[in-house]
């Protein structure tokens, strides 16, 4: 028999981040696949195909909680009020499994699994690392890189379990360049440009350093004609902060894109030429794995995770080094052979190590051996 599975996440229907992306992907993939799923999040319904459930909480980012509370606190609020109308749906809908990856919910659905009746699986995605996880009984990481690490401390990692996040490539294959840049005329995007994306928060507190990368382009010259995108989502007051600085360094050689939805998405990466990251510990990226799906070549911080994801589908940098990217685009320009052949092996990466048919299965069999653990 198929274990029941609930996928929750409190952020899900109203933000459009990592864990929010990973619920919903995850749970679309494995109800494509007959698996039992159903998916559980704060916000209105989302994207994805399989049934979802809305539930009551106080979300973090809301005028009233804003006005008094940190963001930490307005998360932890979110998670306490989401747990409460969780752990109740539970026991009137019993599930066998509860995944989720925000931690203090996870948490919380540990120590009341007897009231709920589910297993609880965390997946740590905030790299919040083994003495966080050593509290759980099932822990989902990310890549070997985790496992190994929590090995070489001494840690019992017998309840862990490596599923890497996943990418549906037929989702990102594009509709050619040109199409690309009809379809994102609002942006305004150059035709006869190189252009970098890049994808990340734009709060000044994100880790994934925008302003590094705007560094970098600028160290390009202006007869290069190397446009950058800026796509994430954020407030306005932190967009036009972000705008403000990027253009006084690089004029009208940068287009920003803040909340695209994601079914155009693709779109835009199919506009680029190449991707850059900038963030030095990524505890994944599910930008990655859609930057390599989209066949575009990867420059990003030599991260032992970053360099497992990207594989030969791009080069990884000192990205603290001054120029280190630069170098790596401009030799991307000047030769479009080489850059296209990096490229279409970054496709290959994306198919044959994160498409659906390879990781769901690792998902099912999880889900076996924890519901008969």
């Amino acid at each position: 028999m198929t274990p029941r599975v609930a996928i929750a996440c409190s952020g899900l229907g109203h933000i459009r981040r990592g864990n929010e992306t990973w619920a919903a992907t995850v749970a679309d993939a494995l109800h494509h696949a007959g698996t039992a799923v159903t998916l559980l999040g704060g916000g209105p319904d989302t994207y994805a195909a399989c049934p979802f459930v809305r539930l009551k909480n106080l979300p973090r980012e809301t005028p009233i909680t804003r006005a008094w509370l940190s963001w930490h606190h307005r998360y932890l609020l979110e998670q306490r009020t989401f747990a409460r109308s969780l752990i109740r749906w539970l026991r009137e809908h019993p599930h066998d499994i509860v995944h989720a990856a925000d931690p203090a919910l996870a948490w919380i659905l540990q120590r009341t699994t007897t009231t709920h009746g589910a297993r609880v699986i965390y997946k740590d995605g905030l790299l919040l690392g083994p003495p966080w996880c050593s509290k759980f009984d099932h822990v989902q990481v990310l890549a070997p890189y985790y496992l190994e690490q929590a090995q070489a401390a001494g840690v019992n990692t017998r309840g862990w379990h490596v599923i890497p996040h996943l990418v549906n490539p037929t989702d990102f294959q594009g509709p050619g360049r040109g199409a690309a840049l009809a379809a994102m005329f609002p942006y305004r995007l150059h035709t006869g440009s190189f252009h970098v994306l890049a994808v990340g928060d734009f709060s000044p507190q994100s880790n994934k350093r925008l302003d590094w990368i705007v560094s970098e382009i600028a160290r390009l010259p202006d007869a290069n004609n190397v446009h950058l995108i800026l796509a994430g989502q954020d407030s306005p007051a932190n967009r036009a902060a972000l705008e403000a600085r990027t253009r006084r360094t690089l004029g009208a050689r940068v287009t920003f894109a803040p909340n695209v939805p994601a079914d155009e998405m693709p779109h835009l990466y199919a506009c680029a030429d190449a991707f850059a990251h900038a963030a030095l510990r990524e505890p994944f990226g599910i930008v990655f794995l859609e930057a390599l799906a989209s066949g575009l070549p990867v420059v990003a911080h030599h991260f032992p995770v970053t360099r497992w994801i990207i594989g030969d589908g791009g080069t990884t940098v000192d990205a603290e080094s001054p120029g280190a990217m630069t170098s790596v685009l401009a030799e991307w320009q000047r030769d479009p052979a080489a850059r296209r052949a990096v490229g279409q092996r970054a496709r290959a990466r994306a198919v044959t190590t994160f498409a659906p048919e390879k990781i769901v299965p690792l998902y099912q069999s999880l889900y076996q051996t924890v519901r008969s653990s």
